[in-house]
This record gives C-alpha cells, sequence and structure tokens, in this order.
C-alpha cells in the first residue's frame, strides 16, 4: 500500500514572489477555491503582515474553504504573530533563520538572540491557542545540533511540525537525505518533517521527492513550479514523477488539471508589478 503524504501548496504565498507576478484579491479567491476543492491537504494563503488589504483577503479564503486547511506565514517576529492571529488561521507558519550566514550576516544577531524570539513568538501563539508550525530557513547550510536544539524546544511546547527550507536553492539530494535524517534521528522520530525546495539550480523536484522518501511527509509545491527567484518544487512533476510511491490526495493527471486551472485564472486577469 501506497505511503501517505501531504501537499502544502503555496502559490498564494512564495508563487506570488515570482518576477512579474502579483495576484489581483479576485484571482486569489479563485486560486485558493481551486485548490480548497483538488484534494491538496494545505494552503499557504499568504502573509498577513504584509497589509491590511493581504489580511482582508487571507480571512474571506479561511471563511470560505471547504476542504484543505489554511495556514498563513509569519517571520521570527512578534508584531507578525499578532498579526497572523487575527486571521484565524488553522496554523501559523514561523519561519526561523539557523545557518550562521542567515543569522549572524542577514539580521545581524547572535544564536541566543533566535531562541529568544522564538520563545516570545511562541508565548503569543500559545496564547491566543493557534497552531504553529516552524520553518527552519536555510536548513541545508546549517548546523544540525542548533536545529536539533530548537527542535526540542518546539517539541516541549507540543510542535511536531518542522518545515526544512532549502532557501537559497543549494540542496542536493544526497544533501537532503543527510539531513532529513539525521535530524530526525536526534530527535527520535518525534518531528514531522516537512520540505520546502527552490529550483535554483533545476533541483527542486529532486530534492523534495528525495526528503520525502527519506522521511519528510509534507512537500511545498506551487502550481507550474512559480517562486521567487527561479521558482520552487513543481506540484504536477512531483506528483507525476511519485504517485506510484506516495498517496498524495491526487493523481498525476488531477494535478496537471489543477496547475492548468490556476494558470487559466493567471492568466485571465493578470497583473505586473
Amino acid at each position: 500500500m501506497k505511503q501517505q503524504r501531504f501537499l502544502l501548496d503555496s502559490t498564494l504565498r512564495d508563487g506570488e514572489q515570482s518576477p512579474g507576478i502579483c495576484f489581483s484579491a479576485e484571482q486569489k479567491m479563485k486560486i485558493a477555491s481551486i485548490l480548497d476543492y483538488s484534494g491538496v491537504h494545505q494552503i499557504e494563503a499568504g502573509i498577513p503582515a504584509v497589509s491590511k488589504q493581504e489580511k482582508e483577503i487571507i480571512i474571506k479564503i479561511i471563511e470560505n474553504r471547504k476542504n484543505a486547511a489554511v495556514s498563513v506565514w509569519s517571520r521570527l517576529v512578534p508584531s507578525d504573530i499578532e498579526n497572523a492571529v487575527d486571521t484565524r488561521p488553522d496554523i501559523i507558519h514561523v519561519s526561523i533563520p539557523v545557518s550562521q550566514i542567515h543569522i549572524r550576516e542577514k539580521i545581524r544577531q547572535d544564536e541566543d538572540w533566535v531562541i529568544s524570539q522564538l520563545r516570545e513568538c511562541l508565548y503569543i501563539a500559545d496564547k491566543n491557542c493557534v497552531p504553529l508550525s516552524v520553518g527552519f530557513e536555510d536548513a541545508f547550510r546549517s548546523d544540525i545540533n542548533f536545529m536539533a536544539t530548537v527542535a526540542k524546544i518546539l517539541l516541549d511546547y507540543g510542535i511536531t511540525r518542522i518545515r526544512l527550507a532549502d532557501t537559497v536553492g543549494v540542496a542536493s539530494p544526497s544533501r537532503c537525505r543527510e539531513v532529513v535524517n539525521e535530524l530526525s534521528a536526534k530527535l527520535d522520530g518525534k518531528a514531522e518533517l516537512g520540505i520546502h525546495a527552490h529550483n535554483d539550480f533545476g533541483m527542486a523536484v529532486a530534492n523534495t521527492l528525495e526528503s520525502v522518501k527519506s522521511g519528510c511527509l509534507y512537500a511545498d509545491v506551487t502550481a507550474g513550479g512559480i517562486g521567487e527567484r527561479a521558482g520552487n518544487c513543481n506540484l504536477a512533476h512531483l506528483v507525476q514523477a511519485s504517485s506510484s510511491l506516495f498517496n498524495w490526495g491526487l493523481t498525476g493527471s488531477a494535478a496537471r488539471d489543477l496547475q492548468n486551472n490556476i494558470f487559466r485564472v493567471i492568466k485571465s486577469t493578470r497583473r505586473t508589478r
């Protein structure tokens, strides 16, 4: 029997960071509806902290969904968490920088600051009774021991979903396998891991597939692989490449039709930045 795996579609969040794409409110509602009826497990609807208008659209998506879980994305910033709480999503996803280069060079902080910020964000979410998932930013260039330290804090709070993000698209299948296996072992298999791959070297589908084969339960995808820079893992390609191994909740042909329907929406009323 095929193993169950789960698709997290980020077309409305990471997909909108694709050069030349800026979805209208109408487009977002239509795309969310298509995803909701497709069999996709989770829709990443956007970033509430971006603007009041973005928050309002996300709230409408949550109010109108019928089947899929809806999550929103947040930085490791308390005000981002508060904005996310306002939308009352199923899950708030918090992105945490874990590599030395991101912590020291990008945000000019240290590991103690990351843990302190994390605890503050966890307090806000816990106080408001909204479940969290957490993303390890630049995970495949990070120290496994530091990721394990952060993950154990999360597990102490009852947070089990951890997304490994190849933020700058430099991972390989063998590196994905190594990190997933080693981190899972350090956490005694208690974490539900996910993979968020970028396609800078054309490896997003391969990296995602190898991560899933190594134990990741969740795979982030976008319609047609659109997304920041060179894009993300292509939903239809992933499902078509692995439907003989995993039950994704939809078939390869259904995934292809889903992408086609989304691109009809994008092309019909397309706006550019």
